[in-house]
């Protein structure tokens, strides 16, 4: 009998020790695609309800998403390349673990700054006096709103910054508040789709070399604390990554079927899309030639050490 109950209390604790961690997650709503779908579609990652959960929150304003994780909200979120590096020069605790996907020159979709096909906008030489839109300040959209003015002999008190979220870029420059906004996928798409905008500039055209666009950035401690949760989580983003990118079809059609996506198929399915990195590794390279731009354009106060804020021992 008291050998049963030994086995029996054994065994609970065995149970307990199984219980998956937690991970609090704070994502946005555009060019997240692998990460939607691991959520979309859980039994893509095997480590899933195993060695962690998702506490995933959905944020529609990158500045929500920064203050939650400031507040400890948040162990893991995703941030613009840009973004988080200003958030390490102001002193926020944080490492970047993985690429979600990259602003390149490799013929992938890019970043469009547009204006309404009736504006009498045409260039960037026009903005003057304009209202832009970026998805909010201190944010990716902001760095290239004054990369742009100023390599066409503009700065940033020559037009009015209004921020904007993604959702409702397009009914703010219908609605003729806003003169240019800041369009990813797939608001991009939906946009062309709908024949109502034109493109004035790219984020390649602001900065012309390959940048991180998104990463996910997670909090120190926690990464001390549960690096096997952090591992298996990476793991199955890889996992999805891979999916996505192998069957791109499918996996679009799963996040329109599960409401991640609400976007008509006919545009969707056929919508270029950024590059994303396969085995979701950092290009530390082109995280210094951001910095040293946010530093070159005051954008950034002081530089921080990229091979230190990058870890990516997590993938492995």
């Amino acid at each position: 009998m008291l050998r049963t109950l030994l086995f029996l209390l054994a065994a609970s604790i065995g149970v307990a020790r199984a219980d998956p961690v937690t991970i609090h997650f704070g994502y946005s709503t555009s060019a997240e695609e692998q990460l939607w779908l691991l959520l979309a579609k859980p039994d893509l990652g095997p480590n899933n309800g195993k060695a962690y959960t998702l506490d995933a929150t959905r944020f529609s304003g990158s500045d929500k998403r920064a203050q939650a994780y400031e507040a400890g909200a948040l162990d893991l979120a995703t941030f613009s390349g840009s973004g988080i590096l200003l958030a390490a020069a102001a002193g926020i605790d944080a490492k970047i673990i993985a690429s979600i996907c990259r602003e390149s020159q490799r013929g992938a979709f890019t970043t469009s700054f547009m204006a309404l096909t009736s504006s009498p906008i045409k260039t960037i030489s026009d903005l003057k006096g304009h209202t832009i839109a970026p998805n909010g300040f201190s944010t990716a959209g902001e760095l290239w709103i004054k990369a742009a003015l100023e390599r066409n002999g503009l700065t940033e008190s020559d037009v009015t910054l209004v921020p904007v979220s993604f959702p409702a870029m397009l009914e703010t420059l219908k609605s003729g508040k806003i003169d240019v906004g800041e369009m990813p996928q797939p608001f991009a798409a939906i946009a062309q789709q709908a024949g109502l905008v034109k493109t004035i500039f790219t984020a390649k055209d602001a900065v012309p070399f390959d940048e991180e666009l998104l990463v996910v950035a997670a909090k120190p401690a926690f990464l001390q604390a549960q690096p096997t949760a952090v591992r298996a989580f990476l793991a199955d983003l890889r996992t999805a990554t891979h999916f996505y990118l192998e069957h791109t079809a499918e996996a679009r059609q799963i996040l329109i079927d599960k409401k991640f996506v609400r976007v008509s198929p006919d545009v969707y399915l056929n919508m270029n899309d950024y590059y994303r990195e396969p085995d979701l590794l950092i290009d530390t390279s082109a995280m210094k030639e951001m910095q040293a731009l946010e530093v070159k354009d005051g954008f950034q106060s002081k530089a921080v050490d990229i091979d230190k804020l990058v870890d990516l021992n997590f993938l492995k």
